[in-house]
């Protein structure tokens, strides 16, 4: 995949970026499974780390669900890019979705007929009602957030 590394993930290319972080495609070296890899520095700003550690926690407490994504890790370690200084960052580790982003999808595939809409928003609702029995609210719902697998 890459000269870069995180313990035993490969990074690869970037698949989003956000305010405190970077998204990464990974590559679990022990299971060759592909994930997606969120790489924070280590300085972030207290209430950035609050923030972090708010969906970190959030992540914990949600049983598996077909449609919810899921945490596989969370930790500290060093992030080693060939020919770059070792730098320590945080990191989570999310199952992959393959499919991108719901909004990727709609700006390249146009409007949804209505048997599709039903089909993804039935899909919505069923993991936004999972996560609300756990007691967690999203707060930041937007196409830009729902993931699609392949």
């Amino acid at each position: 995949m890459s000269s870069k590394k995180i313990g035993k993930y490969e990074i690869g290319r970037t698949l989003g970026s956000g305010a405190s972080c970077k998204v990464k495609l990974g590559l679990d070296t022990e299971t060759g499974r592909k994930v997606a890899v969120k790489i924070m520095n280590k300085d972030l700003d207290r209430d950035t780390l609050k923030l972090v550690m708010t969906e970190v926690d959030a992540l914990k407490n949600i049983d598996q669900h077909v449609n919810v994504i899921h945490l596989q890790e969370f930790g500290d370690g060093k992030y080693e890019k060939a020919g770059k200084p070792t730098r320590d960052v945080s990191y989570i580790v999310l199952e992959i979705a393959q499919g991108g982003e719901l909004f990727d999808f709609v700006a390249l595939s146009g409007r949804f007929q209505e048997p599709l809409a039903r089909h993804y928003f039935k899909e919505f609702m069923s993991g936004l009602d999972h996560v609300h029995q756990k007691g967690i609210s999203h707060r930041d719902l937007k196409p830009e957030n729902l993931m699609l697998d392949s």
